[in-house]
C-alpha cells in the first residue's frame, strides 16, 4: 500500500475521528451493558425472590396438618411453571427435608449451599450466588412462618441458564447495534473528510501549479470558509499572474539592457588598440560555440557570453606605453600586463550583480599544467568557463594581426592549439574546439573576420 496515503489530510482526519468513535463507543457499550446486566439481574432475582415468598406463604397450611402430600404439589407446581428453577425445597424449622422436587433428598438434611450472599432481608430471607465452577444456580431462601412462629424455610435454587442467555442477547443486541451505527459513522466521516479535505487538495493542487508559473483558477466547492479561501485564492493567483507577467517583461528589458551596455563596455575595451578592436566579441562567440559543443546549459551559456565579453576589462588599468607599444614587452612591462585579469577581478567585485563573473576573468590565463597566472592553478582546478575562454582567447589573438607580427590561419591556429593541449590548454577544450572547427571550417573563417 502506498505510505503516502497514510501522511494525507484526509487519512488523518477520518483516522482521528473514527479512534475518537470507537473509543467512545467501546465506553458506552461497556456501560450500557454493564448496566443492563445488572438491571437483568435485579429482575430474576426479584422474580425469584416473589416465588420464593409466595411459597413460603403458601407452606404453613399443609405443614400444620401434615399434609406431606400437599407440600409436594406446591414444590412441584413451582418448578414445572418456572423452567430456570432447579429445584424446590421445604424444611422444617431444623432443615430437614419435608418436600423436595428431587424426592430422594426427602427426609435428608438440607446442607445450605457455599457462596456469597447477594442480598439478605430482616425477614431472614437471603439471596446465594453459589460457589464453584460447577455451581450454576442462585439459591433463595425465604422462611416459613404463621403467627409468628417459624416452622420451615423454603428454598430455591434458580438456574442461571436464563440470566445468562438473556443477558448475552441483550449484549449481542447492543453489540449489533454498535456495529451499524459504526458503520453509519465510519461512512458519514469519509464523506465528511472527502467534504473537508477536496477543498484543500484543490488548493495545494493550485499552490503546485502556481509555483511552477501555470496560471491556474480553482472550483470552489461550498461557500463557506474553505469556499471563501478558494476565492480568496483565486484572486490571489490571478494577481500573482498579471505581476509575474509585468515582472517578466521588465526583467527581459533589464537583461537586454544589461548585455548592451556589456557589449558597449567591451568594445570600449577593445577600442583602445585598434589591433584588438572586436576582440571581446569574437572571443564570447567563440567561448560560446564551445560551450554549446560541451553540453553546457542555457543559463551557463549566458554567463559564458558575459564573462568572455568582460575578460580584458581589467586592461582599463593598463598604461597605454603597455597597451599599445608596437614591439615585444620587456620584463617590467610583461609584469604590468599580467596584472590585468587580477585588475579585472578587482573592477567586477565592485557590483555585487558581476561578481560571479570574477573566477573566469580572473583565471583566463591560467595553464592546464600550472605554470599560468595570476595564482598557478591546474588542470580541473581551473574554472570552466576561465578555461574555455583561454582557449577562444589564444585562437583570436593568433588569428590577428600585430605590429610585431603577422596573424596565423585558422588551421595554423588550430595546430597550436593542439600542441599545447595538455600543456597550456585543457585536453577536453581543445577536442570540443577542433570538433567545431572540423565540423564547420567556415566557422573559423568567419571568427576571424574584423569588424
Amino acid at each position: 500500500m502506498n505510505t503516502t496515503l497514510f501522511t494525507t489530510l484526509r487519512f488523518k482526519i477520518a483516522a482521528f475521528i473514527i479512534i475518537l468513535l470507537l473509543v467512545s463507543a467501546s465506553i458506552f457499550s461497556l456501560l450500557t451493558i454493564q448496566t443492563m446486566n445488572r438491571h437483568i439481574l435485579d429482575e430474576v432475582l426479584k422474580r425469584s425472590e416473589s416465588l420464593c415468598k409466595s411459597t413460603a406463604a403458601l407452606a404453613p397450611y399443609s405443614m400444620l396438618t401434615s399434609d406431606l402430600l400437599g407440600i409436594d404439589n406446591i414444590a412441584a407446581k413451582v418448578k414445572e411453571a418456572n423452567k430456570d428453577v432447579d429445584f424446590v425445597a421445604v424444611t422444617d424449622s431444623r432443615m430437614k427435608i419435608l418436600a423436595h422436587t428431587d424426592v430422594t433428598k426427602r427426609g435428608s438434611r438440607f446442607l445450605r449451599t457455599p457462596g456469597e450472599i447477594i442480598k439478605e432481608t430482616d425477614d431472614n430471607a437471603r439471596i446465594v450466588e453459589a460457589r464453584g465452577r460447577a455451581s450454576r444456580y442462585f439459591e433463595i431462601s425465604a422462611p416459613i412462618e404463621f403467627n409468628g412462629t417459624p416452622l420451615g424455610t423454603v428454598i430455591i435454587g434458580v438456574n442461571k441458564s436464563v440470566l445468562l442467555a438473556a443477558q448475552t442477547d441483550t449484549r449481542n443486541r447492543i453489540l449489533f447495534g454498535l456495529g451499524i451505527a459504526l458503520a453509519l459513522g465510519i461512512g458519514c466521516i469519509i464523506v465528511l473528510s472527502s467534504f473537508v479535505t477536496r477543498p484543500i487538495k484543490e488548493l495545494t493542487k493550485g499552490v503546485g501549479e502556481l509555483k511552477g508559473g501555470k496560471r491556474t483558477r480553482l472550483k470552489i466547492y461550498s461557500h463557506d470558509e474553505l469556499g471563501k479561501l478558494t476565492e480568496g485564492f483565486n484572486q490571489m493567483a490571478e494577481l500573482i499572474t498579471r505581476q509575474r507577467a509585468s515582472l517578466s517583461a521588465s526583467a527581459r528589458e533589464l537583461e537586454d539592457s544589461y548585455v548592451s551596455t556589456v557589449t558597449v563596455l567591451a568594445a570600449a575595451i577593445d577600442a583602445r588598440d585598434p589591433y584588438t578592436l572586436g576582440h571581446s566579441t569574437r572571443v564570447s562567440r567563440l567561448s560560446v560555440k564551445i560551450g554549446e559543443t560541451l553540453g553546457l546549459s542555457a543559463y551557463e551559456l549566458e554567463n559564458l557570453e558575459i564573462a568572455s565579453l568582460f575578460h580584458d576589462v581589467g586592461k582599463l588599468k593598463t598604461p597605454d606605453y603597455v597597451l599599445l607599444k608596437g614591439g615585444s614587452l620587456n620584463a617590467l612591462e610583461h609584469h604590468e600586463m599580467s596584472e590585468h585579469p587580477e585588475h579585472g577581478a578587482a573592477i567586477l567585485s565592485r557590483a555585487k550583480s558581476l561578481q560571479k563573473y570574477i573566477p573566469a576573468v580572473r583565471h583566463h590565463h591560467e595553464w592546464y599544467n600550472g605554470e599560468g597566472y595570476p595564482d598557478g592553478l591546474q588542470g580541473e582546478d581551473i574554472p570552466l568557463h576561465a578555461a574555455i575562454i583561454a582557449v577562444a582567447d589564444s585562437f583570436d589573438a593568433m588569428t590577428s594581426s600585430r605590429p610585431y607580427k603577422n596573424p596565423r590561419s585558422a588551421d595554423e591556429a588550430l595546430h597550436e592549439l593542439v600542441r599545447f593541449s595538455g600543456k597550456q590548454f585543457d585536453p577536453r577544450i581543445v577536442d570540443a574546439f577542433r570538433q567545431i572547427v572540423t565540423a564547420d571550417p567556415a566557422l573559423a573563417e568567419h571568427a576571424m573576420e574584423r569588424e
